[in-house]
């Protein structure tokens, strides 16, 4: 396997960011961290004829656990601006409990 420039990485600048964030490496988000590192690495770890279909299938993902730890700037907007996630879509369930909710009143 060739040797990579060190900018090139994931793994090194995903355990920077980890860092920066000051999780406790034994509270809630640690698993989480752990999940960003092992995706970074296994990215990093991939041969150059497979990097393309492993950032395809792991990016998106690393991008999500990076998300959910605040580690990117869109996360850290929202997190800043007081919104959390969208609110979500009234399912079946809920507007058949209203409707039973109304009924009763």
């Amino acid at each position: 396997m060739p040797v990579r420039d060190a900018s090139e990485l994931l793994y090194p600048a995903v355990c920077e960011t980890i860092a920066v964030l000051k999780l406790d490496p034994d509270g809630a988000d640690a698993a989480a961290a752990k999940l960003a590192q092992r995706y970074a690495r296994l990215i990093d770890e991939a041969s150059y004829a497979k990097q393309a279909g492993v950032l395809r299938w792991l990016g998106p993902e690393l991008l999500k656990v990076l998300e959910s730890l605040g580690a990117t700037p869109a996360a850290r907007a929202a997190l800043k601006s007081g919104k959390d996630k969208p609110p979500a879509q009234e399912t079946q369930l809920d507007r058949l409990r209203n409707a039973r909710t109304r009924k009763q009143a």
